[in-house]
């Protein structure tokens, strides 16, 4: 399939090429190319009656199944761009993004539908053609009053997490998609003997290479029950009985597996791809993998929602103690620049926050005023997006990430950044991870916490072997050991916001599983 063709354009041609191949493996259920195709056909056709025209929203709202993957297809076969939510989320959240977006239509599972049933009784309900493995029906409301204009090209909104507490609508365009599927096809050298192991919800920005990928390529997709995910065993069981061979997913999903999973990895033996990226990897946990499947090719990959991937880099372990897992280099058709507070390049080696341009950047987010904030001009005119993340380039060309331009915060006057407290932390013994937040201090302006995942031992002495790598304004006034996992949102990133809010909280010394040192 040709380079900048349409994600709705990929699933016809699929099917064309691979009628009888799997397309989606979800449990007992297993769609062939052709069973896609005429799901997604029923869906699009019945979505055109209803009214959905080029560029509208569509809300999807269901579990992650085979039928919600032909809804997908089908809902970009009828000109919309579908809206993904969170099946497993609040209610209340997903009222408030579909009030933003104001879509032509929502379209929802059985389970969903009685969700919005429950918050909005008496809502009038068109049943849709349901897709193989839509037990509980498929339903589509037409939303009272005027949908938001077309946007051009429209694909998808993804919504992330906003400052102000309202999610952030990101538009991709089929455009903006494919060059980013483009390149997965062409770097991971997809064909059809291919399975991508998809353990991430539909919501999240993952599945654009785990859905639009394997179409591309006449890959197959296969789905990771929820039961399945929280257990190293059964995950890495089902990555081995669906015959994966290709595994995206984000950094703490791996470090989870090779930490809590170690003796099983061996089993993922035909995996011949791991990508991964979203939060900073340790050479010890890429060691850990690659000595258990020296064979398998390890990329890390940045960038996010807002411009799909836009840098990648290869590792090759085995890697040293203090070797640092770089970003790498800009894919084709993006482009980069690490540039100074007034927005001037600044000289290789020195840090700066990255701006973001190119093919595979969004059109913007569905509120203008927030594409306005988000987007500064450079002194030749050129428009970037701005990340907020620091990075650094090195003499060979590429990218090190240092942290948040976001997470820098003044501490006795002066300027710490919370992601090398961080790394300092992670150098002592012991300690498998950690996360440093500030909580203000009217006499110091700011005092750090850092929240850590660690043997007890290492946790109660941390205090005392940081003042080797720190000095004394960067150290922790305390550490919390936490007794298991660090709350992790949905997407699978560290929540940070909840730990820098239970760091300023009362309830703290009280709350079970934190035990505070210092």
């Amino acid at each position: 399939m040709g380079v900048g063709t349409s994600l709705r354009d990929d699933l016809r041609a699929a099917a064309k090429l691979h009628a009888d191949r799997p397309a989606v493996i979800d449990g007992d259920v297993t769609l062939s190319y052709t069973e896609l195709d005429d799901a997604a056909e029923a869906v699009a056709l019945a979505l055109r009656d209803l009214g959905v025209r080029d560029g509208d929203c569509v809300v999807w709202h269901g579990r992650k199944s085979s039928a919600g993957v032909a809804t997908v297809h089908g809902i970009l076969r009828s000109g919309g761009g579908y809206v993904p939510l969170d099946p497993d989320g609040p209610i209340a959240r997903a009222d408030l993004i579909t009030r933003a977006c104001a879509p032509r239509a929502v379209v929802a599972d059985g389970a969903a539908r009685a969700q919005w049933d429950a918050l909005t009784p008496g809502l009038d309900w068109s049943p849709l053609p349901a897709p193989p493995g839509a037990d509980d029906g498929l339903w589509a409301h037409l939303r009272e009053g005027d949908p938001r204009p077309p946007v051009d090209d429209l694909a998808y909104v993804l919504h992330t997490s906003g400052s102000t507490g309202i999610p952030k609508g990101v538009v991709h365009t089929h455009a903006s998609a494919s060059a980013f599927v483009d390149w997965a096809v062409a770097e991971l050298d997809l064909t059809p003997d291919d399975v991508i192991v998809n353990s991430a919800p539909l919501h999240f920005d993952p599945t654009t290479l785990h859905l639009f990928a394997a179409v591309r390529s006449g890959a197959a997709v296969a789905l990771m029950p929820a039961a399945a995910a929280p257990f190293p065993a059964a995950y890495i069981d089902f990555c081995r009985r669906s015959g994966g061979t290709v595994l995206y997913a984000v950094t703490s999903t791996l470090v989870w597996l090779v930490r809590h999973g170690t003796s099983l990895l061996p089993r993922l033996s035909g995996l011949r791809a791991f990508v991964t990226g979203g939060e900073i990897l340790h050479p010890v946990d890429v060691n850990t993998l690659h000595d258990a499947l020296p064979a398998m090719r390890l990329l890390n990959v940045y960038g996010p929602t807002e411009s799909n991937v836009c840098t990648f880099h290869e590792i090759k372990p085995p890697l040293g103690p203090e070797d640092e897992v770089l970003i790498g280099r800009v894919l084709p058709g993006a482009e980069i620049l690490v540039v100074d507070d007034d927005l001037t390049a600044v000289a290789p080696g020195e840090p700066g926050q990255l701006l973001v341009r190119g093919a595979m950047l969004m059109t913007g987010y569905l509120d203008a005023a927030q594409t306005a904030r988000s987007m500064v001009r450079t002194a030749d005119g050129r428009e970037w997006y701005a990340s907020g993340d620091q990075v650094c380039e090195n003499p060979d060309g590429d990218l090190r990430f240092i942290g948040r331009v976001d997470a820098q915060i003044k501490s006795r006057g002066y300027r710490v950044e919370l992601g090398e407290v961080e790394k300092a932390v992670r150098r002592c013994a012991g300690v498998h991870e950690a996360v440093a937040v500030a909580t203000p201090d009217p006499v110091f302006s700011n005092l750090i916490t850092v929240f850590v995942t660690a043997e007890t031992e290492a946790a109660r002495t941390l205090g005392g072997r940081l003042p080797e790598y720190l000095p004394p304004y960067m150290l922790p006034r305390h550490v919390v050991h936490v007794d298991g996992e660090l709350p992790r949102l949905s997407n699978g990133k560290v929540d940070r916001k909840w730990l820098s809010d239970l760091a300023s909280s009362p309830r703290l010394p009280i709350m079970s599983g934190f035990t505070i040192f210092g």
